[in-house]
């Protein structure tokens, strides 16, 4: 960890901007979270590992977090007044879907305002086709070197998958399965893509199969709780309907004698 209570700079998880990321120092956090749980279930110190995620996540929230939510990722630069220079974190925000997975984790609590102002901004900024585009401007299957996409930002399968974990852990079920739903439905035979047309719904062929996006669409599967509803007896109403069906036969075949 560096002086200024961050995690060195990298290029995250979508592999494109060496920048302060939100996901990389939200990860980390969560990461020294539960080593320390780790340590404390085998009787071992943990002080050192709650002591730099507790300034880690001080971190996070006083540099990263924006009116609109969590942003992308923060930029220092040098501001000078009065004769004296600071260094100061400007947050970029740019909307990032990569953001909603360590809320799932817990980086805050699910109910928190952060935690729903981030959810929401996402949602609004970033909805394709029913999916979830990367983050704001994403030109990745939309350029000279890979063009099989009608337009930009398509949306990709595990980050749609992230909005359905976080619908699990709030309880809100019915929306989860409606985009597990669609994340079938975009499949190429049952076989999850990486991302999906923003205009035709077709899953983009340079990268299908994609192991991350089964991978998300099994945890979130195993997180599903089905809803409840009035429990009905299905093998019984089979055997109701065959019944009926037989005594209407039974009775036709008696008056046509």
């Amino acid at each position: 960890m560096l002086k200024n209570g961050l995690i060195p700079k990298d290029l995250s998880v979508w592999e494109d901007n060496y920048q302060y990321n939100f996901w990389t120092q939200a990860m980390d956090a969560l990461g020294l979270k539960d080593t320390a749980l780790l340590y404390s279930a085998l009787n071992l110190n943990n002080s050192l590992e709650l002591k730099l995620e507790n300034i880690l996540n001080e971190t996070i929230q006083k540099y990263f977090y924006t009116n609109d939510g969590y942003a992308e990722y923060v930029t220092p630069t040098v501001e000078f007044a009065n004769g004296k220079s600071q260094l100061v974190y400007t947050p970029m925000t740019l909307a990032d879907s990569s953001s909603l997975l360590p809320i799932d984790f817990g980086l805050v609590p699910l109910n928190s305002q952060r935690a729903i102002k981030t959810v929401n901004y996402t949602i609004t900024q970033l909805t394709r086709n029913g999916g979830l585009a990367r983050f704001t401007g994403d030109t990745y299957h939309y350029s000279n070197t890979l063009y099989d996409s009608s337009g930009p930002m398509p949306p990709w399968i595990i980050t749609t998958l992230f909005l359905a974990l976080y619908y699990e852990k709030t309880g809100q079920y019915s929306k989860a399965l409606n985009l597990m739903n669609w994340s079938i439905i975009h499949s190429q035979h049952l076989l999850l893509p990486e991302a999906v047309d923003p205009t035709y719904g077709n899953p983009l062929p340079t990268t299908s199969p994609l192991t991350w996006s089964s991978a998300m669409y099994i945890i979130v599967a195993i997180n599903y709780k089905e809803i409840q509803k009035e429990s009905i007896n299905i093998p019984l109403l089979i055997i109701i309907t065959i019944i009926v069906i037989l005594a209407y036969y039974l009775i036709k075949r008696k008056f046509l004698r």
